[in-house]
């Protein structure tokens, strides 16, 4: 008994990973993403894939301010193209635009160029296919 229990075990245990590496992954959902800078925190929304997408910025305290987004890939040196993000509200910025070139850790900036001067406000997130 304890013989055959030694062959079954093993054989459901790899029939298990089996099935959860052939399920698939679920399809990524939207991501909200919090940063914290010297004047302002900021609240990133978006749904973390490659191609295009909108990214929503909420800017904390609310004032008028110029806000652009860019992201960075670290371990792959890659950079992409910084995308403005145009009012939607007060303190509510939306981008458009390809923000992510690949799947993996990027590092998402946020540039907020308002009266108290220029910041950059960093947040991380993990890009899925």
């Amino acid at each position: 008994m304890r013989r055959r229990l030694y062959v079954v075990l093993p054989v459901l245990v790899i029939l298990a990973g089996i099935a959860w590496l052939l399920r698939g992954d679920p399809a990524p959902g939207p991501a909200e993403l919090r940063g914290r800078g010297s004047h302002h925190t900021v609240v990133v929304r978006l749904e973390p894939r490659p191609g295009p997408l909108e990214a929503r910025v909420e800017l904390h305290p609310a004032s008028p301010a110029e806000v652009s987004i860019f992201a960075v890939m670290p371990h792959m040196g890659h950079t992409t193209p910084e995308l403005p993000a145009g009012p939607d509200g007060p303190g509510r910025y939306v981008a458009r635009g390809e923000l992510f070139t690949m799947t993996g850790a990027w590092e998402i900036g946020v540039r907020v160029r308002g009266t108290s001067g220029t910041e950059v406000i960093k947040v991380n997130t993990l890009v899925a296919g």
